[in-house]
């Protein structure tokens, strides 16, 4: 995803994982693998340890994640028309090569999905997804009481991949290690992404200043209760009593938004149009996106991005922020599904738009499971998405509900 007007950073190295892999769904009882801190210099105060790939409860366990149709790969280039990409995405008939889906439940989250692809134009994917299926306790957290917990996450990078790629790894880590965890997971989900903020941005700044940011989407299903965090433009959506009712759970974090345009210029910032000029005899500019600065992003809240936040490099850290909006409700037994997405979805698609196509997707899936069901919602709505013409990347997320179950039983 761009946010960014310029784009220019070095990579971060992180020793001990494939870059490439998009997504990280793990098991807590998987022996853990190592991953070494970004800077060897910098002492991080969680101790963060992202445990193995879960591959016995995954339908695809490949770690490396292709484009959504592999074969398509090769064909997807910036030399071909839109026209050439529209036409090629009317044939495509299913994306389950790289849909990764569950096959167990865990309390109140029924199954999962997720799936993503780079888009028409760009031969690259800054989007990650973090998904936990059943949090343990911590060792060291003796007597405590721990409901049923699962985790999913999209993290939506720009201007490179590395901050998204610590997120993926490493932001769970942080809120359920946070002591106000299990307790108060909301307070917890702040003062966590707090830290993995401050963390990030520590070792974004040695030798090489790495300029990468990302936004976020949490799902946090802990008991019967959700807790929605979100930093940014992703977005989190649900369907209930079967695709008639739609809510959003989090607000976009632009600088358009009235309540954020306003926090930017109390802290000193500034919001502003491009002009745009179409073709050579232009007469007229066509106004661009709404940025802010310092920063230079379409977005008002994210992680990373250290120019824009770091006073040395000529940032305001008061006005692009980390700091996530939580929201928490009940979980009960009319509500359909939680479905997470990237900017990618909701730039070409309404939230109605997309409970559309998922319930239309479940219809011609009716003799599969509720696992598969939740496989042809995420294809269904990054197929519409890219069919839509969306030039970002694609990233959803699809978590079962009990009022899902239900009506996968019924049909």
């Amino acid at each position: 995803m761009s946010k960014t007007q310029v784009i220019t950073h070095p990579r971060i190295s992180i020793p001990g994982r494939t870059r490439a892999a998009i997504f990280d769904i793990i098991s807590p009882k998987s022996p853990e693998l190592r991953m070494e801190p970004l800077t060897p210099s910098i002492s991080l105060p969680h101790k963060v340890h992202p445990q193995a790939v879960l591959r016995k409860s995954l339908r695809h366990t490949s770690e490396k994640l292709p484009a959504i149709d592999q074969r398509s790969r090769g064909s997807l280039d910036t030399n071909r028309t839109l026209d050439d990409h529209y036409k090629f995405l009317k044939g495509i008939e299913t994306f389950n090569e790289t849909t990764r889906i569950s096959v167990k439940q865990n309390g109140r989250t029924k199954a999962y999905a997720a799936s993503t692809n780079a888009g028409l134009v760009r031969g690259y994917n800054e989007d990650r997804v973090s998904i936990i299926n059943n949090i343990i306790k911590p060792q060291g957290r003796v007597g405590e009481i721990w409901p049923k917990c699962s985790f999913f996450a999209v993290y939506d990078g720009h201007g490179g991949s590395a901050c998204a790629d610590f997120l993926r790894d490493n932001l769970h880590q942080y809120i359920i290690k946070e002591p106000n965890f299990p307790e108060n997971p909301k307070v917890a989900i702040k003062q966590g992404c707090m830290a993995a903020e401050q963390d990030f941005l520590a070792q974004c700044q040695g030798r090489y200043i790495e300029k990468s940011g990302s936004c976020a989407i949490i799902a946090l299903i802990f008991g019967d209760m959700c807790y929605v965090a979100n930093v940014g433009d992703s977005r989190a959506i649900m369907s209930a009593e079967r695709g008639s009712k739609i809510h959003q759970l989090s607000r976009d974090h632009k600088p358009s938004d009235e309540e954020e345009r306003s926090r930017i210029i109390q802290a000193g910032g500034r919001v502003y149009q491009t002009p745009i000029f179409l073709g050579h005899n232009a007469e007229s500019p066509v106004l661009g996106p709404f940025r802010v600065n310092p920063g230079r992003l379409s977005v008002s809240r994210t992680f990373g991005d250290v120019e824009a936040k770091v006073p040395q490099l000529g940032g305001n850290p008061k006005v692009v922020i980390p700091n996530p909006e939580v929201k928490s409700f009940r979980i009960t037994k009319d509500m359909d599904f939680i479905l997470l997405a990237s900017d990618g979805i909701y730039d070409k698609l309404t939230n109605r738009e997309i409970i559309n196509c998922a319930w239309n997707s479940i219809s011609d899936v009716r003799a599969v499971d509720l696992h598969h069901k939740c496989g042809a919602v995420v294809d269904s709505v990054i197929k519409l998405a890219l069919n839509r013409r969306t030039m970002d990347n694609v990233t959803v997320v699809v978590i079962a509900l009990p009022g899902f179950k239900k009506f996968s039983r019924e049909t």
